[in-house]
């Protein structure tokens, strides 16, 4: 039997932020593979466990998302997050807060 994704997987290798929601710390770096409208693909070097719930920071965009498998592959780990919501174009947003505060004060 053929696996068909329901939606369309683009190819990327950029780096990420990730910090867990749930228990604040150091953000880990990791590498953005792939990603589709309903999920990403990500390498990291620490494991997080299915059900985390994570925000991803990759350039101008911010993801939330819930980890959805995370298996070890040598010193990495393979991780699947099923998307929540995206922000994209969070520097033109922090440019109006920063804006708006001015302004407030």
């Amino acid at each position: 039997m053929e696996y068909r994704r329901r939606e369309i997987r683009f190819e990327a290798d950029q780096p990420v932020t990730v910090s867990n929601l749930e228990h604040r710390g150091v953000p880990l770096q990791g590498r953005l593979e792939n990603f589709s409208a309903n999920g990403i693909r990500l390498i990291l070097y620490r494991k997080l466990d299915p059900g985390t719930m994570v925000k991803v920071e990759w350039g101008n965009t911010m993801l939330l998302g819930e980890i959805i498998y995370c298996n070890a592959e040598g010193s990495e780990f393979t991780v699947g997050l099923e998307l929540e919501d995206a922000l994209y174009g969070t520097d033109s947003l922090v440019a109006l807060a920063e804006t708006w505060a001015e302004t407030a004060r």
